[in-house]
């Protein structure tokens, strides 16, 4: 009766948290509890373990569409062993959200997060089953969890609506010939006074004068314009450095020299630094 009702109000929103909790009843805010199999409405405890002196321990999957990392849904799960290293990009609920007690036992169930505008779909559903061996339709299996079977579905999300494509002066459809419609042209507007063919002309010399120079900034402390001490100063190169170069005197004339007259003049035996 409760999967009926549920099916009357099929929420394809992206699951953007998932938790373990130690007791039902102390599910989080924002959060739902999966407390009952989808299967046989039984308790969907996943820690499945015989006690029989003291306390009983369970364990319970909660669910958000709400909370979580913003703007970031459930792209996949999985289920891997207690100590097996999950795969690449995949994050693990060690810990109880309720009592901070150890979440699995020989099996748990990893993730992936992938934030929303990069994901093509993400996961909506996750129920479990205590006798089927087979997912129900619209569900995939993503494994065993001591006997109880982890199923979840899928949907893809909801992108946002392209652009309005602004309208053009002509057709982009083509002709009967398979060639695009031309553009049209663009008009060309010629005072008269000028013409594209001097265009140069009126580039490098224009009819309209060139604004004044604005005046020198001052201080709001002084009444005196500032100035640098460069104005009216044109940029001319020395004369000296215009002149023509004369010819360099003064550096020495090298005289050749062979081989044997080096090593007469210049040898060295270092006699006495061997000695020491």
């Amino acid at each position: 009766m409760m999967h009926q009702v549920l099916k009357a109000f099929p929420d394809d929103k992206p699951i953007t948290a998932i938790s373990i909790v130690e007791d039902s009843s102390k599910c989080p805010p924002g959060f739902y509890v999966v407390s009952r199999t989808h299967d046989q409405d039984s308790d969907a405890d996943l820690w499945k373990e015989a006690n029989f002196f003291g306390r009983k321990i369970t364990r319970y999957i909660c669910l958000s569409k709400t909370e979580g990392i913003a703007d970031y849904v459930v792209e996949n799960i999985g289920v891997i062993n207690e100590k097996e290293t999950p795969p690449d990009g995949y994050c693990l609920i060690p810990r109880t959200i309720d009592s901070e007690q150890r979440a699995w036992r020989k099996r748990q169930m990893c993730y992936r997060l992938t934030r929303r505008n990069l994901a093509l779909s993400a996961i909506t559903d996750i129920i479990l089953l205590g006798r089927a061996k087979k997912a129900p339709e619209g569900f995939s299996l993503a494994g065993d969890i001591n006997s109880v079977l982890l199923c979840f579905k899928t949907g893809p999300l909801h992108q946002a609506p392209p652009c309005n494509t602004p309208l053009l002066g002509y057709s982009l459809n083509p002709l009967n010939n398979g060639d695009l419609r031309p553009a049209p042209r663009i008009p060309i507007t010629c005072n008269n006074d000028s013409s594209p063919t001097h265009d140069y002309e009126n580039l490098i010399r224009p009819k309209r004068p060139a604004p004044p120079r604005p005046p020198p900034a001052q201080s709001v402390y002084s009444t005196i314009a500032a100035y640098h001490g460069l104005e009216g100063i044109p940029f001319i190169m020395n004369a000296k450095l215009n002149s023509a170069p004369t010819t360099i005197s003064g550096i020495p004339t090298v005289k050749a020299r062979t081989q044997l007259e080096l090593d007469k003049e210049y040898e060295y035996d270092f006699r006495l630094e061997r000695q020491t």
